[in-house]
């Protein structure tokens, strides 16, 4: 770390026109939490399952028999794509006969089937500071634990639509036919917490008159702007009045 440290001092002092007011070292806590989510196979529906769709919609049919009969297919497997259809909640059976679902009724406007597959799993990490959730394959940091936390950090509770945004954009993709699509997120556990090693860097520009930060943010391995910006809406007055204070009468 102390490398780490005389290397950005170094960066900074070569404009010589920049002086280092305050250095600051702190950690930013990260919240890491166990994800678990419900996955679909979406593709285009086929032609038999439309007609028995259809059939379902306009006929009271109870017997799979009938429409074995009706469009020339084996009754086994008509039986089966009934117990599918059924399984996956695109029919449903009361007095008269099978009756599409609101949900067979969308799927069949739309020409697709949806299929269960095994959930999923990741780990997903959230930054209360950035307001930002993203994916971690990282183990957790306690390397910062023994800094002082971040003077801006607040806490949030877990939002799984946010979490369920990430996790469509992360791993929602297209096969070969199909589309494989985050459904739902099953469970949302708190893993544990990181604690990121930062340093802060409060500077005064003396050509151009204007205090400014610089924290660099060590999981980023960069210079963190929107820390930067945070700390200078808190700060820069009270830096200013600071600098004035000092200055001889």
């Amino acid at each position: 770390m102390d490398k780490l440290n005389n290397k950005l001092r170094a960066e900074l002092a070569s404009n010589k026109d920049v002086t280092i007011i305050k250095e600051l070292s702190w950690h930013l806590p990260l919240i890491s939490y166990e994800v678990s989510f419900a996955r679909v196979k979406r593709l285009k529906m086929d032609i038999l399952m439309k007609m028995l769709l259809l059939a379902f919609q306009e006929a009271d049919i109870r017997r799979p028999a009938a429409l074995a009969e009706m469009l020339f297919v084996e009754e086994l497997f008509i039986r089966d794509l009934i117990d599918k259809m059924h399984s996956t909640q695109l029919i449903r059976l009361d007095a008269k006969g099978y009756r599409l679902t609101d949900k067979g009724h969308g799927h069949l406007e739309k020409g697709i089937f949806e299929e269960a597959m095994e959930d999923g799993e990741d780990i997903v990490s959230f930054s209360a500071a950035h307001n930002a959730y993203s994916l971690s394959e990282e183990a957790l940091e306690e390397n910062g634990k023994n800094l002082p936390p971040y003077r801006y950090a607040f806490s949030r509770s877990a939002d799984t639509g946010r979490i369920h945004e990430l996790l469509t954009e992360e791993k929602n993709s297209a096969e070969d036919g199909y589309q494989v699509i985050v459904a739902d997120i099953s469970s949302c556990e708190e893993l544990g917490r990181e604690y990121i090693p930062c340093i802060e860097f409060q500077l005064y520009d003396q050509k151009q008159d204007l205090f400014y930060a610089r924290v660099w943010n060590t999981r980023l391995g960069a210079w963190d702007e929107l820390l930067e910006k945070q700390i200078e809406e808190q700060e820069l007055v009270e830096w200013r009045e600071a600098m004035k204070t000092a200055e001889p009468s």
